[in-house]
């Protein structure tokens, strides 16, 4: 029997097929990213042929397991990250509300200044209706 007879025989089997599945999937990403990271030809094929002969090696359940657990750490991490960015951002857009933090000094001299300010408004109030009644009397002994 023939290496090709062989693999095919193995490949008739679902569970092999879907290992392959894994296989290829694994090894086209490991490629990609170990040449977005710089990484040589050389070396991006190695790495992908290892993450290809992995799941036939172990099976696709415990292929799916051991990526369940070298992925929790980063994205435990991602999560609280992403976690703390959106506290941080609600934070401070919480901080910039019109006078969140404005707090009203009231001294004596404020005090006085608001009171001579409401005084000047009143009597300025007072010579407009004296001025215009003093007009009208004007006109009405003609």
């Amino acid at each position: 029997m023939s290496l090709a007879t062989s693999v095919l025989k193995q490949l008739k089997k679902p569970g092999n097929l879907i290992n392959v599945g894994f296989g290829g999937w694994a090894a086209a990403d490991t490629y990609k990213t170990k040449r977005q990271e710089g990484h040589g030809a050389i070396t991006s094929a190695a790495a992908a042929a290892f993450d290809a002969t992995l799941p036939l090696m172990m099976g696709a359940p415990a292929y799916m397991g051991l990526q369940l657990v070298t992925g929790a750490p980063e994205a435990a991490m991602s999560g609280y990250t992403s976690y703390h960015q959106y506290k941080r951002q609600l934070a401070a857009e919480s901080r910039n509300q019109a006078f969140m933090n404005a707090k009203f000094d009231d001294t004596e001299q404020a005090h006085t200044m608001r009171q001579a300010g409401m005084a000047i408004a009143q009597r300025s109030k007072y010579n407009i209706q004296h001025a215009m009644l003093g007009n009208e009397a004007k006109y009405m002994m003609k």
